[in-house]
């Protein structure tokens, strides 16, 4: 016999044992033999042969495996047909093959997205905790009338996460439980709960003791009821206080119903598990003219030196509190352009240069988004979340390049993150026993702040609020307002909670909030103006005129940055009962949480009355000295009687 033809031979019974190893393991029974001398064979030969060949004359359920009992059904859900342990050993030397695989029924027959990391599976197993793993797409049935009607997924496991898994099962009796399974359709993701425990003993042949001479291998399959759906719902809160520097505290909350059966059988709610890509967008403008939305939205996130009409756009942002002194007054500024402005260029007008700017700061690129306010004044406009989120779909889709989380184009964000916090994938296990703080700022002004400078003191203000929190009648007593101060939610959101509130009584269930977040929105107020090419003036015409209007008070816009949370998803909730704790896996569809966009917050918010109070007692000293001021010239221009009478006398004498 040639090589190539025992080459061949060899190949075709790896493969072999393989697929029988395959058709047992899909639902348990009797235990099948794989042969597999040549790892790297048996794992690629299993994983490349067709999900429909590895069904055909398997069992499901205990049941033959029948095609017809797998129609199209246009309201049917996905279902994991089986969850594969693949050539187990508890020997180390032996493990090099060990993998995680699943079958998926899609009764749809829609396509899911295959090159993505978005698809996943949550599962526990051993002394491990529950957690989500990629799965990585195999392939697909393609048999006429049955395309896509079967997915085969392996289930990726990094060294570390094959080796911990390893570590923690249990060699006589391993047990999977299965919690849910996530699935993008178009870059949406969907996730179906599974509730199933799968538990394989026995080893294939090979696998186990060296003097085994059978294939011991089986799989049982149990319902899995430890495992909680959750609806959440999220919000936001920005607590008013005084502009300063554009930063604005935020904090970011989720809220949902549990049953009450899960604290009366396992205790106190004390962690919950939970996940999230974190970002934080480009600039985002809200404008009040129709002219400079309309040029700045039509570019859907790119570059601003990329406006190609004939006229120049100029773009302040005064992120620092206005300063003024007798002279002028100014501010430094984020700005952009499509003009060649230079960081430092100096440009002045007036008698002795008293009047004049200097472009400083940082530049930007370009916006995120742009959001026109209809005409009306942007100091009371607001941009809902929803509004926000389609706008950066949209942009994405147009500007296209590297995507976030297979939706967002990574041009409309930061390189960067907030400080304190990590870029991209972030895992958080929060406690019952943490707290998350929330800021506001007040500024105050002396009498000689008020009148010679435009210096101000700032007294910083810090409060917290416990991380998870269980809802009561009495936290929703009051006004909306009241009530959106108390728990730091936002307002819009308060009918909201007394709805789930009120579901929550009718079915015998608590709601919880869940603070996972603190972060910084920033938010200035905005002056921009444009001009035709042939009237630029070397620049100065479009900085003399954002420089005036700044100074007069007519903001036309203003712009935005925030973080957001893509794919934030609840893991498993914890609960502790005589220092006892279980773990409760929940089904969740990720979320992005993409809060709204609010104006930014007055100058002097805190401070009115005080202000108020500086400018009368200024007025009425004015008035004093002013009066005084009239009194001395006119006793010198036209002194009195008295003083006349006496010279007149002496000139007599």
């Amino acid at each position: 016999m040639t090589k190539l033809n025992k080459k061949i031979i060899y190949v075709l019974v790896a493969l072999f044992a393989a697929l029988l190893f395959v058709f047992t393991a899909l639902v348990g029974g009797d235990a099948a033999m794989v042969y597999a001398s040549t790892s790297s064979t048996t794992v690629a030969g299993y994983e490349k042969n067709n999900v429909l060949d590895d069904l055909q004359n398997s069992t499901i359920g205990g049941n033959a495996f029948n095609i017809e009992d797998y129609p199209h059904n246009e309201n049917g859900i996905p279902q994991v047909l089986s969850f594969v342990e693949f050539c187990y050993s508890q020997y180390t030397n032996k493990q090099d093959d060990f993998g995680l695989y699943i079958y998926v029924y899609n009764p749809q027959d829609i396509a899911f997205d295959t090159n993505t990391e978005r698809n996943k599976i949550q599962f526990c197993c051993g002394n491990k905790s529950s957690d989500k793993y990629v799965l990585d797409f195999l392939n697909y049935s393609s048999a006429t009338g049955y395309e896509g009607r079967f997915y085969k997924f392996k289930i990726r496991l990094s060294q570390t996460q094959r080796a911990d898994i390893l570590k923690t099962l249990n060699a006589n009796s391993r047990v999977y439980e299965i919690t849910e399974i996530e699935l993008v359709v178009k870059s949406n993701v969907t996730a179906y709960k599974v509730g199933a425990k799968y538990t394989y003993t026995g080893y294939v042949k090979g696998y186990g003791s060296e003097l085994s001479e059978t294939n011991t291998l089986s799989c049982t399959v149990d319902g899995f009821d430890k495992c909680l759906d959750l609806q959440v719902h999220h919000t936001f809160y920005r607590p008013q206080g005084d502009y300063y520097n554009g930063e604005q505290s935020q904090l970011n909350s989720c809220y949902f119903r549990i049953p009450n059966k899960y604290f009366e059988d396992y205790g106190e709610l004390t962690k919950i598990i939970c996940e999230w890509y974190e970002y934080f967008t480009k600039p985002i403008l809200v404008t009040e003219d129709s002219y400079t939305f309309n040029k700045i939205n039509a570019l859907h996130g790119a570059d601003t030196s990329t406006l190609s009409d004939d006229m120049y756009f100029l773009f302040n942002v005064f992120w620092e509190n206005g300063k003024s002194n007798w002279f002028k007054k100014w501010g430094t500024s984020d700005w952009t352009s499509n003009y060649g402005y230079q960081i430092g260029d100096s440009y002045h007008w007036g008698f002795l240069w008293l009047n004049g700017a200097e472009i400083i700061y940082d530049k930007f690129s370009s916006f995120a988004a742009a959001f026109y306010t209809g005409g009306k004044e942007c100091e009371n406009y607001d941009i809902d979340g929803t509004a926000l989120k389609d706008k950066l779909l949209n942009n994405s889709k147009h500007l296209g390049g590297e995507l976030l989380n297979d939706r967002y184009s990574k041009y409309l964000f930061e390189d960067y993150v907030q400080n304190g916090y990590d870029y991209g994938y972030n895992r958080k296990e929060i406690n019952s026993s943490d707290m998350q703080d929330v800021f506001w700022r007040v500024t105050t002004k002396d009498f000689w702040q008020t009148a010679f400078s435009g210096n101000f003191n700032v007294e910083t203000i810090y409060d917290s609020k416990k991380a998870i929190e269980t809802i009561s009648d009495s936290d929703l007593t009051g006004s909306n307002n009241e009530i959106a101060g108390s728990l730091y939610i936002n307002e819009k959101d308060v009918q909201s909670l007394k709805d789930e509130h009120a579901k929550a009584k009718a079915n015998d269930e608590t709601v919880v909030i869940l603070r996972f977040s603190s972060t910084q929105y920033m938010c200035a107020p905005c002056v921009s103006s444009y001009c035709r090419r042939s009237d630029i003036d070397g620049g100065k015409t479009l900085v003399k005129t954002n420089v005036t209007n700044w100074g007069k008070g007519d903001i036309n816009g203003y712009v935005s940055q925030e973080t957001v949370y893509l794919d934030f998803d609840i893991i498993s909730l914890w609960f502790t009962a005589d220092g006892v704790e279980t773990e409760i896996p929940v089904v969740h569809t990720p979320t992005d949480v993409i809060s709204g966009l609010t104006p930014p917050l007055e100058e002097n918010y805190h401070n009115k009355k005080t202000k108020s109070i500086f400018a009368i007692i200024f007025a009425v000293v004015a008035v004093i000295v002013l009066i005084a001021l009239i009194y001395l010239v006119c006793k010198n221009l036209f002194p009195s009687k008295t003083v006349i009478q006496v010279v007149e006398k002496k000139k007599r004498e």
